[in-house]
């Protein structure tokens, strides 16, 4: 039974995300940090079914998702740095000229 608040839990943080980032669409670094619950949210269910299975493969997983989300974190602070030092804000309406 355990397990189901765990789920849970997991989809509460899941779904807190998603409404942070269509609600704030202004502060990246909001955004930033409800992508990061994302990453938190999935985490929870890979050690979490893998405890259910008794498999180490949830486990391996997460330590992959925790690598990635660091270099994503690296990268776009770096690149809110530099928006900010052009801008002088991080408001993502300011980049609508970088389109491709």
């Amino acid at each position: 039974m355990l397990w189901a608040c765990f789920v849970l839990l997991g989809l509460m943080l899941a779904l807190t995300a998603c409404v942070g980032i269509v609600i704030n669409r202004r502060n990246l670094i909001v955004m930033l940090l409800c992508v990061e619950m994302l990453f938190l949210a999935a985490n929870m269910n890979f050690v979490l079914f893998s405890k259910i299975h008794n498999d180490v493969h949830g486990e391996i997983m997460t330590l992959f998702v925790i690598a990635i989300a660091a270099a994503e974190s690296a990268i776009a602070l770096a690149l809110l740095v530099l928006m900010y030092r052009q801008y002088h804000s991080i408001d993502s309406r300011k980049l609508s000229n970088i389109g491709g």
